[in-house]
């Protein structure tokens, strides 16, 4: 044997081997039920987890079936369909409002993406816990359109819909504050892919609802419900083009009493003529930049804004002997046809039979000054009562889908707008961007506007084809840049057109088919002119300043189908540079393309 000896370990004492075991002996239940705990623990957020998650799935699915009906009107089949969506919606955030659930939201990791899922899931049951009771007001009031038969509106439907849309404001508001709150940027993939659109959504409807709960609120008071409100309607033609859609050629008195609509008299601009409006009412500023020639009916409509407008609108009339008006609406051809849509019955329009609405600014801006000749009463007569007719046409349809669609594209492209001597009113429809006004600069954004003013009488702008290309920077930030905004006029006036539409200016430096305009820009007044040009060539332009912003003004001639040019050369931080241009209000809409980026 070698030399090396072994040793073994040493024997417990006796006893030790029991103390062991009995010190192990109440270890493993303890273990066992930490387990089991855990495990029962991990089972409750699994099984809260697929319960939430189903019944999401099923909110989901539901979702466009649910919108199709709204947007169908189908109010009935609306409501069942909510009712099932917001008792899911409810599952889903009582599933994820229990114990083990908010205590799992404390791991790392998979605490997060059930934090998510919360959120989700309140979310959804908040928004959609009132929705079967307001999608059954919304089939109480507006199933049936909002004006009956006989022009009523439903004045105490309006008021039902108030607290609706005021509670869904602060709906949103706390949905989209409860996903902010609870999402993370560990949130898995397939998480955000469900989450991301909710929040986009939630976020774009937002501001629409915000405008509706300050507007609607106002709206028992514009249709009577405080006692009779009294409307005047001023027909504008822009073949006479403003900056405001073009001169005041007709006007109609409307009242509105408890929501009963009904039309009190019509009249032309011949009963304005000897009147005139007090420019002072709309500032020292509007009156230094248009002078006293805005106290005109030709030209109460000279400058950027429709409040302004409508106050001298107001003012005329009362200068003319005639009832002031609570509120003005300022409408043209191309207005009027928007509102009724391309869907409506045609309208019978006397001597041109049955009219299309898509045809009913050709009559009005082109037709009736050939069929009329120079019988220049019997005309202004025919377009006072088809103005009439017409606006009280857009009021029978009961203000459906397709009307407040349609007042929602004249609203957008200049051709309606709304004024009202209410303060509060006015700034609920400035809210509702319906006033047509310039607003806040600072608010706006990179965005610039076009206006045109027809300075010779014509009627020639009714041919007017404009163009608008808009060179943005390439880059963006605060860092100088420069950009520019073209106007392209294009007018193909036929060689015969009719006396009263031609060119009668005085003055004779432009032919009987030559447009004479004013072409007025307006940009943020941070954003510098470095050049303005007309064809090519380098032009005097008169800058000054309207409502906060800075307007550039320059004078053309448009000649029968000869592009004219005119390119503001414009010079700011990249992100204040113009990037939309909206404008003129032209009879035919004018095309916006994007030019190549300026370096």
């Amino acid at each position: 044997m070698s030399g090396t000896t072994t040793t073994s370990p040493a024997a417990p004492p006796p006893g030790a081997r029991g103390r062991a075991r009995r010190r192990r002996g109440p270890l493993r239940p303890v273990l066992a039920l930490l387990a089991l705990v855990l495990l029962a623990w991990v089972a409750a957020v699994a099984v809260s987890g697929v319960q939430a998650g189903l019944a999401l799935r099923r909110v989901a699915e539901a979702a466009p079936g649910l919108e199709a009906a709204v947007r169908e009107e189908r109010f009935a089949d609306a409501v069942g369909l909510a009712a099932g969506v917001a008792d899911d919606a409810a599952g889903a955030d009582r599933a994820t409002r229990q114990f083990p659930w908010r205590l799992a939201e404390h791991l790392p990791w998979a605490g997060e993406q059930l934090r998510a899922v919360r959120g989700g899931a309140q979310a959804a049951a908040v928004l959609t816990e009132p929705l079967p009771d307001a999608l059954a007001v919304a089939e109480q009031v507006v199933g049936d359109g909002l004006v009956s038969a006989d022009q009523t509106v439903d004045v105490a439907g309006v008021q039902a819909l108030a607290p609706v849309v005021t509670d869904y404001r602060a709906r949103v508001d706390s949905a989209r504050a409860t996903l902010a709150a609870t999402r993370g940027q560990g949130v898995l993939g397939v998480l955000a892919e469900r989450l991301d659109p909710v929040s986009r959504q939630l976020d774009e409807v937002a501001g629409p609802l915000g405008t509706a709960a300050d507007v609607v609120p106002q709206l028992p008071a514009l249709l009577g419900a405080e006692g009779a409100r009294t409307y005047l309607v001023a027909f504008t033609n822009p073949a006479e083009v403003r900056p405001v859609q073009g001169i005041v050629g007709a006007y109609a008195y409307v009242s509105v009493d408890a929501g009963r609509i009904s039309l009190v008299r019509t009249g032309s601009d011949y009963d304005l003529y000897d009147a005139r409006a007090d420019v002072s009412l709309a500032g020292a500023e509007y009156a230094a930049l248009y002078g006293e020639d805005a106290a005109r009916v030709q030209n109460v409509t000279l400058g950027g804004s429709a409040d302004e407008a409508g106050l001298l609108v107001s003012s005329l009339v009362v200068d003319a002997g005639l009832p002031a008006p609570d509120a003005v609406v300022l409408v043209d051809p191309v207005g009027l046809a928007q509102l009724l849509g391309p869907e409506h019955a045609a309208l019978e329009l006397g001597p041109f039979g049955s009219v299309a609405t898509a045809d009913l600014a050709g009559v009005l801006m082109h037709d009736a000054y050939v069929r009329f000749g120079d019988d220049q009463d019997a005309r202004k007569a025919f377009l006072a009562a088809t103005s009439a007719a017409a606006f009280q046409a857009v009021l029978a349809d009961g203000l459906s889908t397709a009307t407040l669609d349609g007042a929602q594209r004249a609203v957008a492209s200049g051709h309606l707008a709304l004024w009202s001597s209410r303060p509060a009113e006015q700034d609920a429809l400035v809210a509702a961007g319906v006033a047509g006004v310039l607003g806040d600069p600072a608010a706006a954004g990179a965005v610039a506007r076009i206006g045109l003013t027809n300075t010779a009488p014509s009627k020639l702008d009714y041919w007017l084809r404009p163009a608008v290309e808009v060179q943005a920077p390439c880059t963006t930030g605060g860092a100088e840049a420069t950009g520019a905004v073209q106007l392209t006029l294009v007018n193909p006036v036929p060689a015969e057109i009719p006396a009263y539409m031609q060119n009668a200016d005085e003055r004779g430096t432009a032919d009987e088919r030559t447009a004479r305009d004013t072409v007025s820009l307006w940009i943020p007044p941070w954003v510098g002119v470095d050049a303005v040009t007309v064809g090519g060539a380098a032009v005097d332009a008169a800058i000054d300043a309207e409502e906060g912003w800075r307007l550039v003004r320059v004078s053309v001639d448009v000649p029968p189908d000869t592009p004219v040019v005119v390119r503001w050369q414009l010079r700011g931080a990249a992100d204040a540079l113009p990037r939309e241009v909206t404008g003129p209000t032209t009879a035919t809409a004018p095309t916006t393309t994007a030019g190549a980026c300026t370096r």
